[in-house]
C-alpha cells in the first residue's frame, strides 16, 4: 500500500511540475512594425542627445508618446515585446540589424532631395 501511495504521489508531482513549464514568449508586436517603431525610437534618441535636464525629460516623453500614437501602440505593449526579445539575444541582434538598415535608408532618403518629392 505504501509503495502504491508513493508511486501515485510521484506521478502527481511529475504531472504538476511538467505542467508548470512556461511557454516560449513570442513578441507581441509584428516584426515589421517593431522595426519601424525602433527606427523611430533611434531617431528620437539621436534628436534628444543635444538636450539636458528637464527639457530632455519632457521632450523624451513627448517623442515616445508620439511614436506610440503613430504606430498604434502603448508603452506596456512595447515593454512586453522587448522583454520577450531580451531572452533571445540572437533574434534581438538580427532585429537591430534590420532597424539600422531602416535608419540608414531613412537617412539616405533625407539627404537625397529627389526622393522627398
Amino acid at each position: 500500500m505504501r509503495y502504491a501511495t508513493m508511486l501515485l504521489l510521484t506521478c502527481c508531482l511529475n504531472l504538476f511540475f511538467c505542467g508548470c513549464e512556461t511557454p516560449e514568449e513570442k513578441p507581441r508586436i509584428p516584426e515589421e512594425q517593431l522595426i519601424n517603431v525602433l527606427a523611430d525610437v533611434h531617431i528620437a534618441e539621436a534628436a534628444l542627445q543635444a538636450l539636458r535636464g528637464q527639457t530632455k525629460d519632457s521632450m523624451s516623453q513627448a517623442y515616445y508618446q508620439q511614436i506610440y500614437t503613430i504606430h498604434g501602440l502603448d508603452s506596456v505593449e512595447m515593454q512586453q515585446t522587448l522583454e520577450a526579445l531580451r531572452k533571445k539575444p540572437e533574434e534581438m541582434k538580427a532585429l537591430y540589424d534590420k532597424v539600422m538598415e531602416r535608419v540608414e535608408k531613412l537617412n539616405a532618403r533625407s539627404k537625397d532631395p529627389e526622393e522627398r518629392d
